[in-house]
């Protein structure tokens, strides 16, 4: 009896403890996202065991707990209850519920309880969380502006759709977080939520509005959770338009640079400190009237040097009744092209004086300079050239600038043309040649109209076998190739440079290579020797002084018979030269028979005796029939053989 009495009330603890059970906050969650799938276990069932499993789930407001059974699977089979779930759930061995596409409705507490055979119940909770992410928080700002106010005005609104759970919007100005009931700020929050029921939160922000908030940014954000976590999503940033009055105004011009140069889109500005702008209108002052421009701004044109001046920018404020009035001063520089006196081209004559002169109308005093062939060679308006010569011909640009105005250049050129006596001049005035040789050489001639040049070996013209190079327009080479015989040796090479002003000629000398000369000319005496005298480009050097004019078709000096004359007065030098040899050798032959120059080793010998050791024999081999001639004259009374000759010193 007592066993069945203490039987009995473990029984009922145990069913008292399973019915408080119910009434528990459930130990198990699960966390899904919206449209996804989801099993949800049994555990207070054993898949060997024989019981009858019940699938419920509560219905959510109601004060009293009441489920709704959507489920039953036992030892007559799977009866699925008529319920919205009907068509999106399964079971999963024997006891798991399965749920398909979820939907935000199925964020319920599901109950899984088993009836087993020995009339004992057992049921566990499972609490189902749907979640779905919302859209980015959509912003509005008031379109129209806002009045300065210490009360609290509509700014904005912010909006968040599409949600589940509920989403929270937080507002920010200039990145710093705004919150109900403090400075002033109040915001409105409402709920709305959908057929399918995700929810829609919009956020409406009043707060006072001050004259800075004209620059201040204005954003929200919204945070939500999912199962991994809690997350965030921002708003762009946008202003407000601020209404207060002009206190002052502004007035300048906008260009790409702060420098305007002409030619420059600039543009005219005038702008006060309130908003809206006040009606404004703009005058230039003129030394009469001042001129009216327009009232539209910013007000923009290409300006030039006659719009440099004083601008006025005035105003009226309705709302404060107050004129402003401000001022400002353009500056347009310019540059115009140089103009230079004489104009391009000009011809100089050779030894004279150029100037030219170079002037250009600026807003601003301009530097000049002048260069040739990259390099400056001046400086300053005037250019001059004394005493011109061949070199001076060429190219000059006259570069104008503006000091300090970067792009401000400008340039004109000047073609300088030096005109004159040609000038012929070759590179050696002497030339050592072999008979069958191949020679080239070269004459340079300066002149300007261009000369003719023809080459000549005397009064044979041999220009056919030239070659013309043209190197500027007042300096050309002619190279000339040609085969020497014997029948040119010792003759003049000929360079002839002609134009309308006068004649050059420059000579080579052709000379024998095996010819041994007695004696060195010099260079200049060679030129000064053998360089027509009307040739003064190559006697002296170039722009010493005037030529001599030579007059067309005279013939050139023939150098060959001064060459002639020279060889015989060489010739005649060597014969004085042997004779005075000669007496010198007399001279001392008689000194020596008279005994007033002693010969032979010192101190005295006997040289009378025939059979004397010391007797001497000179032998004498004489080179010339001249020496004979002279050096035996006197002793003639014995003479040596054809071979040999003999000398006996002992008489």
């Amino acid at each position: 009896m007592h066993l069945l009495l203490l039987i009995s009330g473990c029984l009922l603890g145990w069913t008292g403890v399973w019915g408080q059970h119910e009434h528990h906050v459930p130990k198990e969650e699960k966390k899904v996202i919206l449209g996804d799938k989801v099993v949800l276990p049994c555990n207070v069932f054993k898949p060997d065991e024989l019981a009858t499993v019940h699938w419920l789930y509560v219905i959510p407001e109601d004060k009293v707990e009441k489920v709704q059974n959507i489920l039953t699977a036992g030892p007559k089979g799977i009866v699925k209850e008529n319920s919205e779930l009907r068509n999106r759930i399964n079971l999963k061995n024997n006891s798991k519920l399965e749920i398909i596409s979820l939907q935000v409705q199925d964020n319920k507490q599901f109950i899984c309880r088993v009836e087993f055979q020995n009339g004992v119940t057992k049921e566990s909770r499972i609490q189902l969380n749907v979640y779905k992410s919302p859209s980015e928080p959509e912003l509005k700002m008031e379109q129209n502006g806002i009045q300065v106010t210490n009360e609290a005005v509509k700014i904005g609104t912010c909006e968040s759709k599409n949600g589940f759970p509920v989403p929270v919007i937080k507002w920010y100005k200039s990145d710093r977080p705004l919150r109900d009931g403090k400075d002033g700020v109040k915001i409105h929050t409402q709920v709305a939520t959908g057929s399918a029921g995700l929810i829609t939160v919009t956020s409406t922000l009043l707060t006072p509005v001050q004259q800075s908030d004209s620059s201040a940014l204005f954003y929200c954000d919204v945070s939500y959770s999912l199962p991994m976590g809690d997350h965030m999503l921002e708003s762009e940033r946008k202003n407000i338009t601020v209404h207060y009055p002009t206190t002052s105004i502004k007035v300048y011009f906008k260009s790409p640079s702060e420098i305007i140069k002409e030619g420059d889109n600039v543009s005219l500005i005038c702008e006060g400190n309130g908003n809206p702008q006040p009606s404004y209108s703009l005058e230039k002052k003129g030394n009469d009237n001042d001129t009216t421009l327009t009232e539209d701004m910013p007000y923009s044109w290409k300006v030039s040097r006659e719009d440099s001046g004083v601008y006025v920018c005035k105003s009226f404020d309705v709302d404060t009744l107050l004129d402003f009035e401000e001022e400002t001063t353009l500056h347009v520089y310019f540059l115009d092209p140089p103009v230079l006196s004489p104009e391009s081209p000009v011809n100089v004559d050779l030894q004279s004086k150029m100037t030219v002169s170079c002037q250009a109308t600026a807003s601003n005093e301009t530097v000049v300079h002048w260069k040739q062939d990259g390099n400056i060679i001046a400086n300053g308006p005037v250019l001059n050239l004394d005493f011109v010569d061949y070199s001076a011909a060429g190219l000059y640009t006259c570069v104008v600038d503006l000091p300090n105005v970067i792009g401000m250049t400008t340039s004109k050129d000047i073609s300088i043309a030096v005109q004159g006596s040609p000038q012929a001049s070759v590179t050696s005035h002497v030339m050592e040649v072999q008979d069958g040789d191949t020679v080239t050489t070269n004459c340079t001639v300066f002149g300007y109209p261009q000369p003719q040049v023809t080459w000549y070996i005397n009064d044979t013209e041999v220009t056919s076998q030239a070659v013309l190079h043209y190197i500027k327009d007042n300096e050309l080479k002619s190279e000339l190739t040609l085969i020497v015989y014997k029948n040119v040796f010792n003759q003049s090479l000929k360079c002839v440079a002609l134009n309308r002003f006068n004649i050059s000629t420059a000579y080579i000398q052709l000379l024998e290579k095996s010819m041994t000369t007695p004696f060195s000319v010099t260079s200049s005496e060679f030129v000064s020797t053998w360089t027509d005298q009307g040739d003064w480009s190559t006697a002296e050097p170039i722009g010493t002084r005037a030529p001599e004019p030579e007059p067309i078709g005279t013939r050139a000096p023939e150098p060959e018979s001064r060459i002639e004359k020279s060889y015989g007065i060489v010739i005649v030098i060597v014969i004085i030269c042997i004779l005075i040899l000669a007496i010198l050798g007399a001279v001392l032959y008689f000194l020596y028979k008279k005994g007033h120059i002693p010969c032979g080793r010192s101190g005295k010998k006997d040289i009378t005796n025939p059979g004397a050791k010391d007797k001497i024999i000179v032998e004498m081999k004489p080179d010339s029939p001249a020496e004979e001639s002279v050096l035996l004259t006197g002793s003639q009374e014995k003479k040596p053989s054809d071979q040999e000759k003999y000398i006996d010193l002992r008489n």
